[in-house]
């Protein structure tokens, strides 16, 4: 072996060192001199990494190295705890915090191993519907975790709640946000503002123009990736026939789309960092966009139907059907993208949207149910099982599979009386009547419009889907407090995990509005309860969330604001009768409606529990390189699973553009192979992205180490 090409495997380390992390062992057999940092003999083609019996090694087979062949740039990159040497994981928050490491909804154990840990989540942020912010819709993204200076919670950003640039053919159209649009939008069906999708029930397709004004979103859904869902209602358009749409908004800026020819991406945050977004910095009382000139000093900080961060909206159904149910589940099995489901509320019609693509891939349509009032489905929530959950807004909830939608049922709630309104999942377990290791159940919870209440459904959970409809109810009643239970949502606190309803209304003569607290071990049949906390007395308590540190959080719809309640282990509120405040009243009378999962909790931890942990490596320094396979090893209890993809490029900014593999389930990741190929390859560098999921919060798996195997071909310069 040349020692020009030692020299490069050697030079590995300190290449890799620049992007924040070592090389653990890079084996050419024959070399000699031995890149790994720690002196012990690894290197060298012996026992080590890469090497006759190391790990990958190919347990001596004629010579054959990690590779399959003999090739002598063979390169072991190995990483965590189980690996050969040992290594801590590195983790985003580490000091100093390492470069190309990512991580979400994941920790490490005492072990050092990367397990599931949701509260532990790279986003914090409430996704809050506007209801008719300037006739139009927006929704405003809230920041959860408490800046260092006051205000300590603030509006961090706001969009409108459509996108007229879906597609590559999009366009405005001489579209003025708050004013009636032109005629003649998406008049050929392919160019101007059109939807991405557009399917009615029978699945016939054709892109039909964008609803722009009196949208009317309410309900909004965070997935995986920390992105919004956000659903329009179109309920108010002319003659209540306005166009239902839903609408997805990315998180992260490294997700948005250039493409509105200005340099970078131009997309809404608080430059001033007064904790509200402006949205009319040149006062002319319509929203700002890409040609706004602002006056008076201030500052752009909203782009309206120009933003690049809002990447698709797609239509569903025909117009006047009324887009009110939205709720996400699990994606395509190899995309961490989840699906959203909406649903149309005058047919009780469900469209599944791709969560990468945004097109409609399945219709489920619901069957009325003898004895049962036709579906007028008002909100949805999926649970750990794949089960939809759609209730009217009356005594009356249906469900079907999503795995298998012809599997549909409905029951009435036992309670006389009742109007479902906002609904919730939770992870709730329980040891089977004859004895045994808890089991899940996943309980359902809906908050009652017509009292001051919420019920509880326990399923049957036998492995069957006919054993659904067998569970029981219970019901909790706020005495004295509010005459509406309106949204809902469920926290994972130990050893009690609690139910937080929003109560709002009137109680002799007097304006309420508080969030109620319900055990969720609640027994059976009817319990009045007395744990209740003021949001400051104001009408329209609307919305109640989880954030993703276990704090409680209130949507106040006439008030225009957030509240914040600091909530303690035990599930105790800390700063009772003074929550923060977050205004959201920007002049334009702005109308906070939300009470679905604002905050992502209910998918991340009940729906779907999952987390990823990404590493970005680079190759040879030299030349390019052709990545082989990646190794890894885990625990995975039943009812956990850990899978990887990865994806290529010759830049480290190449990677957030290019396409992810499918996922590979079974180690070692023949990356040449399906649910690959890797492409491109050879090439500089090579993101990995572990995801960890679980179908009992109860349980993780735990991925110990993994290796990375490559080789160096065609020397550049």
């Amino acid at each position: 072996m040349s020692l020009r090409r030692c020299r490069r495997l050697a030079s590995l380390s300190s290449f890799a060192v620049v992007l924040g992390f070592a090389v653990i062992s890079a084996t050419a057999p024959g070399c000699g001199c031995s890149p790994d940092p720690s002196g012990n003999g690894n290197g060298d083609g012996g026992n080590g990494d890469g090497g006759g019996d190391g790990d990958g090694g190919g347990g001596g087979d004629a010579g054959l190295n990690a590779c399959g062949n003999q090739d002598p740039s063979c390169t072991v990159i190995s990483v965590g705890p189980g690996g050969m040497p040992p290594m801590m994981f590195p983790l985003p928050t580490d000091v100093p915090a390492p470069t190309g490491v990512g991580a979400n909804g994941v920790t490490r154990n005492p072990m050092g191993f990367i397990v599931l840990d949701s509260s532990k989540a790279a986003f914090d942020f409430l996704w809050i519907a506007d209801d008719t912010n300037y006739n139009v819709g927006f929704v405003s993204k809230v920041s959860t975790k408490p800046f260092a200076t006051a205000p300590l919670y603030r509006e961090v950003a706001r969009y409108v709640t459509v996108t007229c640039n879906s597609n590559s053919t999009g366009g405005i159209q001489g579209i003025v946000l708050s004013q009636n649009p032109p005629a003649g939008l998406c008049a050929d069906g392919v160019n101007g503002c059109c939807a991405r999708d557009s399917r009615l029930s029978n699945m016939s397709v054709g892109q039909r123009a964008i609803n722009v004004l009196q949208n009317r979103p309410s309900r909004t859904a965070v997935d995986f990736n920390g992105d919004v869902w956000v659903a329009n209602r179109a309920h108010s358009g002319i003659a209540g026939l306005g166009q239902q749409s839903v609408t997805k908004i990315a998180n992260s800026i490294t997700d948005c789309i250039e493409r509105n020819g200005l340099a970078g991406i131009q997309t809404s945050s608080d430059v001033d960092m007064n904790g509200i977004i402006e949205t009319d910095c040149n006062r002319d009382n319509l929203p700002d966009g890409a040609g706004t000139v602002c006056t008076g000093g201030r500052q752009q900080e909203f782009w309206g139907l120009s933003d690049e961060c809002i990447l698709f909206t797609t239509n569903f159904g025909a117009p006047g059907e009324i887009g009110r149910p939205l709720a996400l589940g699990k994606g395509a099995i190899d995309v961490s993208a989840s699906d959203a489901w909406v649903g149309t509320y005058n047919n009780g019609t469900f469209y599944r949207i791709d969560g990468t693509t945004g097109m409609v891939k399945q219709v489920v349509a619901i069957q009325t149910k003898a004895g049962l009032a036709a579906s007028n489905p008002y909100g949805a929530a999926i649970d750990q099982f794949g089960i939809l959950w759609a209730p009217n807004i009356g005594p009356d909830v249906y469900y079907f599979n999503t795995n298998n939608p012809t599997e549909q049922n409905g029951m009435r709630s036992p309670f006389a009386g009742v109007a479902h309104y906002g609904l919730a999942v939770d992870g709730f377990s329980m040891a089977p009547a004859g004895g045994g290791a808890p089991q899940l159940v996943s309980q359902i919870w809906f908050a009652d419009v017509n009292s001051s209440a919420a019920m509880r459904y326990r399923p049957k959970r036998d492995g069957t889907f006919a054993g659904i409809a067998m569970g029981t109810w219970a019901r909790a009643t706020f005495t004295g407090e509010g005459s509406r239970g309106r949204g809902i949502g469920v926290d994972n606190r130990t050893p009690t995990a609690f139910a937080w309803v929003a109560l709002d209304g009137q109680v002799n003569g007097r304006t309420t509005g508080s969030i109620g607290r319900i055990p969720t071990d609640l027994p059976d049949g009817t319990q009045n309860l007395t744990t209740f906390y003021s949001t400051g007395g104001r009408l329209g308590t609307l919305g109640a969330g989880v954030a993703i540190d276990l704090d409680i959080w209130g949507i106040q719809q006439n008030d225009r604001s957030a509240v914040h309640f600091d909530v303690d282990a035990a599930g105790n509120v800390m700063n009772a009768g003074s929550p923060d405040r977050v205004p959201l009243d920007d002049g334009h009378t702005p109308d906070p409606y939300t009470y679905s999962d604002f905050t992502g909790f209910g998918l991340r931890n009940f729906t779907n529990p999952r987390g990823t942990y990404s590493w970005i490596q680079q190759g040879c320094p030299t030349s390019r390189t052709r990545w082989k396979k990646i190794v890894w090893d885990a625990d995975t209890p039943m009812g956990t699973a850990i899978k990887v993809r990865a994806r290529s490029a010759d830049d480290v900014a190449g990677l957030s553009g290019a396409p992810f593999t499918g996922g590979y389930t079974i180690s070692p990741a023949d990356l040449s192979m399906a649910p690959g190929p890797l492409m491109p390859n050879p090439a500089r560098f090579m993101q990995v992205e572990f995801e960890l999921t679980s179908t009992d919060r109860a349980l993780t798996p735990a991925l110990k180490s993994f290796q990375i195997v490559f080789e160096c071909v065609s020397d550049i310069g």
